[in-house]
């Protein structure tokens, strides 16, 4: 008995439990919109552009609304065709008194429903009238979107207005879930992009739409909330944050019968619709008008910027910032337009040269080469500047290369012009980042290759042109020849090689690789020049080394050795490593204390001269901006001295600027005979040579050489030809180019661009006297930079702009004091003059396309003072000028 009473009472509760899953279900399988039914609802948009950290209390934003009449025209067991009517449409925007408000009826909106298909409960096409704007097509898209619901938490793929995206699902009860969205393929729509951190932008979005529904299943509200972030990656309070508010909401059910299509299935239906409807993807496409630019000619803005493109000019902050407003209008100009304007501004020619350069199309290379063609030094200035570009046309680089096969009256005859479109196309080749087996990067490769090993023979110049090629290229497939070359190549093309391998990503390098570099740091196989050595451990350190191996470093130091210079090297360059890096200070620390007997100060205090530093030079809230300075030394005299300037974002930097100085020969003149060692195999009897090697954002142009021979050094000497300031580089150089598109839940289309530009005016000066015995050297670098950022977003009835600029003139100069009476003294002094950060901003909004054009802007600004400061470099220095200057 008790038993038949237990055997009821569990049928009453499987009973239950299939009843509440049955209830369920009905929940589940119930359409937002009934089937046959209409439904009322208001739709709200409120989209608002801020600036990122500001204190400025304005709103600019947009609210456009509107009712939907929502009428389920056909429905079957799973499908359902659903059409849309927008009603009493407004547009709205705050006006700049407090709680006022400037509204306008929107009467050029088209009244034509549109419709939305759903198989299985999801919306898969949006049918629309052919003659809507892509703006307003979008927006039916989205309306389209909020009809995507899942019923099961957890994670899944969708795919709406927004593109493909990665979707989380949280249900909170029976009547209400939430869904998130952190990862949308049209949130990310690049056009433009560095590949460098610290030149790009930080983007980030999120969207979480929550939805209400009632008991029987129907759609009651669903609210959308997202966010999107851009900043400057190596400056992230600066940039700027569109938040966009997308809400529609039941407000009442039809009452009237909704007439319905009668066809037997989905296809059918819309098959019907086809007269005067076409059929669109869900997926939102790109509203191009939004990154439209202001209807003026490049000629015309040109002419606006007369003084600011001045020669005075030349690295000063009017200058770049003319620039980047320039590039986008000049983008968009043709080859006709481009010579006009070369002929009309002759006194302009060099600035054009490095606009055009930032331009990288087909249109101003034409021009360029038409309008420069007998001018080897502004077609020198036009390729120096296109070598930086990170997206150039693919026709430019087919046509460099064309020119450079080219043969008879077509050859390029000038070895200068011809070393530097070698070193352009290398540098483009890598820039535009093509795949390994590319048909163009293969016969560039091949190009370069066969003119190293072919073409060059025994010609030592020409394989050093060369082997920069290869550096600026940086094909991971030449690794092996280069380091061929390094381990057995003559002194000048070894050092050559080992300095391309430097420039490589450290990620290109295996464990064979390193051995190879071990090998010419210790000359366990033969003696190679000091640079190729240095250049051996600055990978070496950069691959970063295991405890093992820096501890065999440091027994180095306690070695036979007699190139203390070498060792001076690797402690300041470990000291260098220790600063920045925590964990190698941890490590290297380690390894000194199992070492006592090195870490004394016999061996840690070298007499070589020497010098590796690193130095801040800005920081927050200008760019996180730093300085490296090498200056090695042989027998008492500078034989290759570097100044490099690098821009961080977090931990990655990347290199602005690199200055390299390389002698040779020069120890006759003013060698301390004291530092000669018996067994030095390598005693610099080369000829006496001298120059420059300038790096722009890591692409090596071609050297700049100051006298080559004892005739030509003493030819200066005499004449004091370089005793005044003598320019070594001019150029306006681009950084920053970001251009970048993202959809937004709501259909509005939001456009990014950020361009930078840095103008350079590097000089120097030399003074020297044998009679004094004594030489004094000054280096300047007048540079300044510019960010111009702006971030448009709306439709077609209104639009959100936030505009900044920022610029600042990072200037530095570096004095060298030489006496070589009696033994070598060096003294550096390394400066930073005052600068000044300054940044503007403005945020804008524009009501269009109604009865009455609406504008309202907020403008802000500030500066920010940074005093001079000369640089603290080391002890040694400080006690060599002291002796100087005493």
């Amino acid at each position: 008995m008790s038993s038949l009473r237990f055997t009821r009472y569990s049928t009453r509760i499987i009973v239950f439990i299939v009843f509440l899953i049955n209830c369920c279900n009905l929940t589940v399988h119930s359409q937002l919109v009934q089937f046959g039914g209409q439904e009322i609802y208001g739709l709200n948009n409120k989209v608002t552009m801020k600036e990122l950290n500001s204190l400025n209390s304005q709103e600019t934003s947009y609210t456009f609304s509107s009712l939907l009449k929502v009428s389920s025209v056909w429905n079957s067991k799973n499908d359902q065709l659903l059409q849309v009517t927008f009603m009493d449409n407004r547009v709205t925007a705050p006006q700049k008194k407090a709680n006022k408000a400037y509204s306008q009826p929107i009467t050029k909106m088209p009244d034509r429903p549109f419709y939305i298909s759903l198989r299985n409960g999801k919306p898969i096409n949006v049918i629309a009238h052919t003659y809507r704007d892509q703006s307003l097509l979008n927006m039916e898209r989205a309306v389209a979107s909020l009809f995507q619901i899942q019923y099961e938490s957890g994670h899944t793929t969708e795919v709406d207005v927004l593109g493909e995206c990665k979707t989380f699902y949280s249900i909170r009860s029976t009547t209400r879930l939430q869904k998130l969205k952190t990862d949308c393929s049209h949130w990310d729509l690049r056009i433009k992009y560095r590949t460098e951190k610290p030149f790009g932008i930080r983007l980030s979005s999120q969207e979480i739409v929550e939805y209400d529904l009632s008991a029987e299943g129907k759609l009651m509200k669903a609210k959308s909330i997202e966010t999107h972030h851009m900043a400057l990656e190596a400056q992230p309070d600066i940039g700027s944050q569109v938040q966009s508010e997308f809400l529609l909401e039941h407000t009442a059910t039809g009452e009237q019968p909704v007439n319905q299509l009668i066809f037997d299935n989905l296809d059918e239906a819309i098959e019907s619709l086809l007269d005067w409807y076409r059929v669109f993807d869900i997926k939102g496409d790109v509203d191009g008008v939004i990154s439209e630019t202001e209807d003026q000619s490049l000629t015309e803005q040109i002419s606006s910027y007369l003084e600011d493109l001045d020669d005075n000019h030349i690295g000063k902050e009017a200058m770049a910032k003319a620039f980047a407003k320039l590039l986008p209008v000049a983008r968009l100009t043709k080859q006709f337009e481009f010579e006009q304007i070369i002929e009309n501004y002759g006194d302009l020619q060099f600035q054009l040269a490095d606009l055009l350069a930032a331009v990288q199309t087909i249109d101003a290379h034409k021009a360029v080469y038409e309008s420069f063609r007998s001018d080897v030094d502004l077609l020198e200035q036009y390729l120096k500047s296109l070598a930086v570009g990170t997206h150039p046309q693919i026709t430019i680089i087919e046509d460099l290369l064309e020119r450079l096969k080219s043969l008879g009256n077509e050859r390029i005859e000038n070895d200068k012009l011809r070393d530097t479109v070698v070193q352009t196309l290398a540098s483009l080749a890598r820039q535009v980042g093509f795949e390994p087996d590319n048909a163009l990067l293969v016969k560039i490769r091949s190009f370069i290759l066969h003119n190293l090993e072919k073409e060059c023979a025994d010609d030592e110049s020409c394989k050093t042109l060369y082997i920069r090629a290869l550096q600026n290229l940086q094909d991971p497939s030449t690794i092996d020849i280069l380091l061929n070359l390094a381990l057995n190549g003559e002194t000048k093309i070894s050092v050559t090689a080992m300095q391309a391998l430097r420039s490589f990503p450290v990620s290109h390098f295996n464990k064979k690789h390193l051995q190879i570099f071990l090998q010419i740091f210790y000359q366990t196989r033969k003696k190679y020049d000091t640079s190729a050595r240095t250049f051996a451990l600055e990978i070496m350190l950069t691959m970063k080394p295991s405890q093992e191996m820096l501890g065999q470093l440091l027994d180095y130091l306690n070695s036979n050795d007699k190139h203390f210079e070498i060792k001076t090297y690797v402690i300041q360059k470990l000291n260098v490593l220790s600063e920045k890096c925590v964990k190698f200070r941890s490590l290297l620390q380690k390894c000194l204390k199992e070492r006592p007997y090195i870490n004394n100060y016999n061996i840690m205090a070298q007499k070589g001269l020497t010098t590796v530093l690193s130095r801040n030079l800005s920081w927050r809230p200008a760019f996180n901006e730093s300085l490296l300075s090498i200056q090695e030394i042989y027998r008492g005299v500078l034989k290759r001295g570097s100044v490099e300037l690098f821009l961080s974002a977090e931990q990655e930097e990347t290199s602005l600027c690199k200055l390299d100085i390389y002698t040779s020969g020069l120890t006759s003149f003013v060698g301390d005979s004291d530092d000669i060692s018996d067994d030095d195999d390598n005693y610099d009897n080369s000829p006496v040579t001298a120059g420059m090697e300038i790096s722009i954002q890591n692409i090596l142009h071609r050297p700049l050489v100051f006298f080559n021979g004892q005739a030509e050094l003493m030819g200066h000497v005499w004449k004091g030809t370089a005793s005044q300031p003598t320019p070594a580089l001019q150029a306006n150089t681009l950084t920053q180019d970001v251009e970048h598109y993202v959809m937004l839940a709501s259909g509005a289309t939001a456009y990014m661009r950020v361009i930078g530009f840095r103008s350079i005016d590097l000089y120097g000066k030399v003074e020297l006297s044998l009679w004094n015995r004594n030489a004094q050297t000054e280096i300047m670098q007048k540079t300044a930079a510019s960010v111009h950022g702006i971030m448009k977003v709306g439709f077609t009835y209104a639009q959100l702009t936030n505009e900044f600029m920022l610029s600042y003139e990072p200037k530095i100069s570096l004095l060298a004091d030489l006496d070589f009476y009696s033994g070598v003294k060096l003294c550096i002094q390394l400066q930073r003059p005052e600068m000044f950060l300054k940044y503007t901003n403005t945020r804008s909004v524009v009501l269009q396309e109604i009865a009455k054009r609406y504008t309202k802007k907020v403008n802000s600004k500030r500066t920010n003072k940074f005093p001079g400061s000369t640089l603290a470099l080391n002890q040694k220095n400080n006690e060599m000028c002291n002796i100087i200057f005493q």
